[in-house]
């Protein structure tokens, strides 16, 4: 009996170590982001851009994310991303699950009007988009083998959309998504994602 107490207690150390900072690709809490571009907020209604706007941008999509918070552990979990990065890319593409989306080469927006139909995003559309996330940084990481995690994640956040040609240097690590999705993730990660 005490093996069985002392496993779990192992096991509540291990989970509540995990909100901290974990993924193979630096802890975002320390990454330092410009946040949205000032069109990316204007499209959300927003007249304001920055860091500002993707936090405001992330708690309005917050509710429809804290659905998938389960899956985007395990799904971190199986790609060793953290949670929060997986819930600031749902948050940018999908507003957070709360427009239709087509899962075919990962999660895309199609908002086809104010009146979208709210559509449930499953764990297979969640790991193929992380999937997708990650083939793109392990594409970052042949290209330039002397970048630190931190790069790789924010290149492969680059190349996601751009593809991995769009990043060419260290200086291509400051697109738009990148900036956006960072600042995102760095919100749900303050609030237990």
């Amino acid at each position: 009996m005490p093996v069985l107490w002392l496993l779990l207690g192992l096991l509540a150390l291990a989970d509540s170590s995990e909100g901290s900072s974990w993924g193979c690709y630096g802890d975002i809490q320390t990454f330092d982001t410009p946040g949205a571009s000032c069109g990316i907020g204007r499209r959300r209604g927003l007249s304001y851009c920055g860091v500002h706007a993707s936090e405001r941008l992330a708690e309005i999509d917050k509710p429809y994310l804290l659905r998938y918070q389960p899956i985007m552990r395990t799904v971190g979990r199986k790609y060793c991303v953290d949670p929060a990065v997986i819930a600031g890319v749902l948050s940018r593409e999908s507003h957070g699950g709360n427009i239709l989306v087509n899962a075919g080469d990962g999660i895309r927006a199609q908002d086809p009007g104010p009146y979208a139909p709210t559509s449930q995003i499953s764990e297979s559309q969640l790991s193929r988009m992380t999937h997708i996330l990650i083939v793109r940084i392990k594409e970052i990481q042949r290209r330039f083998p002397t970048w630190t995690p931190d790069q790789y994640l924010r290149g492969g956040l680059c190349a996601y959309i751009g593809g991995a040609s769009y990043v060419r240097s260290h200086q291509d690590l400051s697109c738009d998504f990148c900036n956006d999705v960072l600042a995102r993730a760095k919100y749900f990660k303050r609030h237990g994602f």
